[in-house]
């Protein structure tokens, strides 16, 4: 089978790897695959070096064939810039998705940006291909929920498009049920929804000592580390643990925020405005490294605001359940991610705003060693029940076959 993945976020942005361990994936089922991406420029604002001042690139890699793009890219996270950035490359991609790109059997378009679902449909539909469309963030109600997306016309026309893309579908993932029950509130046959969860590779991350290299070059060792590495931006709510850390100033604790984003100098302000020694705010560390990362952690942190609960599920908690260390979860009660840590029996759900909470499980944690090592077993032994590539791509591979077969019109 030919596939068509249309991605604009690709390797070798780090953050977006998952989308080449997918990429990878299909490869090795034995089809054909030709990744149509923009240039890199995710967590940047600019184009990558080495692939600046191209409209047009081409590359061939482990057997992958990588068609690259145009892309407007702007460091500025103002709504209208955004625009530009996901329609340059939506534009860019029909193009060459209709000109250059082999005729495929299957579109496997990965959203958002939303309007990269139109473009897949029309590539599909000119090339008389099937179309497969896997939702990671449900827009736009995120950026609704968020108060990014206010004007009602804007939102009107963007869940007429939502509805438009997802009928257009011949396969629609998800990465969670609640994902599905919104597939089918908007409409969609339940017959052609499939969900496939968020996956960690179990050979790059692995359990490990805690004692590692990253632990060395913070250079706390005697210290409880409490460890978020990701994304400080919408989805995330970071204020409770700083509040947490104000609480515990004289406890032996150290908490480690690893990541870029919008808000992260506003954490940053918290910090220095109460004087935090016991916070550390570090930038991205480079992905060979993440493994240690999550390994040299007493307890790793993934958090989920009230907003983005119903329209997102953090794909950095699959990778916390494969390096076998407890988690707590800060978010509501009533989405994936709480069911996911309760069912794993792997860490502590406290709720979002509620920083005595974070405070008071982590002085607990402090005093029960034994308890955090039996959390430890639990994540790694449910990751290799449930959630490793592999799983994922066997759920993938009857998409494309489900999609090859389908007489969806």
């Amino acid at each position: 089978m030919k596939v068509l993945l249309l991605s604009q976020y690709y390797w070798p942005e780090e953050q977006n790897n998952y989308i080449h361990e997918l990429a990878l994936g299909i490869l090795s089922k034995g089809h054909q695959v030709t990744v149509l991406t923009a240039f890199p420029h995710y967590g940047k604002g600019r184009v990558y070096d080495g692939y600046r001042g191209r409209v047009f690139q081409t590359e061939i890699e482990a057997g992958l064939k990588i068609v690259r793009t145009f892309v407007y890219a702007t460091p500025s996270k103002n709504f209208y810039q955004r625009i530009l950035n996901f329609g340059s490359f939506c534009i860019s991609s029909l193009i060459s998705g209709l000109l250059i790109i082999d005729k495929p059997d299957v579109v496997y378009v990965c959203l958002p940006p939303l309007p990269l679902g139109i473009i897949g449909a029309v590539i599909a539909r000119w090339k008389r291909c099937k179309l497969v469309v896997h939702v990671q963030d449900i827009y736009p109600k995120a950026a609704v929920q968020h108060g990014i997306l206010k004007n009602r016309r804007a939102i009107v026309f963007f869940e007429k498009m939502e509805k438009w893309i997802y009928q257009r579908a011949d396969i629609l993932i998800g990465i969670s049920e609640g994902f599905r029950e919104h597939f089918i509130r908007t409409g969609v046959n339940d017959a052609k929804i499939l969900v496939v969860e968020n996956w960690a590779d179990p050979d790059f991350i692995v359990p490990g000592p805690p004692n590692n290299s990253f632990r060395n070059r913070v250079n706390k060792e005697d210290h409880f580390m409490i460890v978020y590495s990701g994304g400080i931006n919408n989805n995330a709510t970071l204020e409770p643990l700083i509040h947490a850390a104000y609480t515990l100033q004289e406890k032996p604790f150290l908490f480690i925020i690893i990541g870029e984003g919008q808000y992260k100098e506003r954490i940053r302000q918290m910090v220095t405005e109460r004087s935090l020694q016991n916070v550390l705010l570090l930038p991205w560390q480079p992905l060979k490294d993440y493994p240690e990362v999550l390994r040299a952690a007493d307890i790793n942190v993934v958090t989920l605001s009230s907003r983005s609960a119903e329209t997102s599920v953090p794909s950095k908690v699959y990778k916390q359940l494969a390096a076998g260390r407890p988690i707590l979860a800060i978010t509501p009660d009533n989405n994936e991610l709480f069911w996911l840590v309760t069912a794993a029996k792997c860490g502590i759900c406290v709720p979002p705003d509620d920083a005595q909470a974070v405070a008071r499980e982590l002085r607990w944690s402090l005093l029960h060693p034994y308890e955090l090592r039996e959390m430890s077993l639990n994540a790694r032994a449910y990751f290799e029940q449930h959630h490793t590539l592999q799983h994922s791509l066997e759920k993938v591979s009857l998409a494309l076959k489900a999609a090859l077969n389908s007489d969806n019109e």
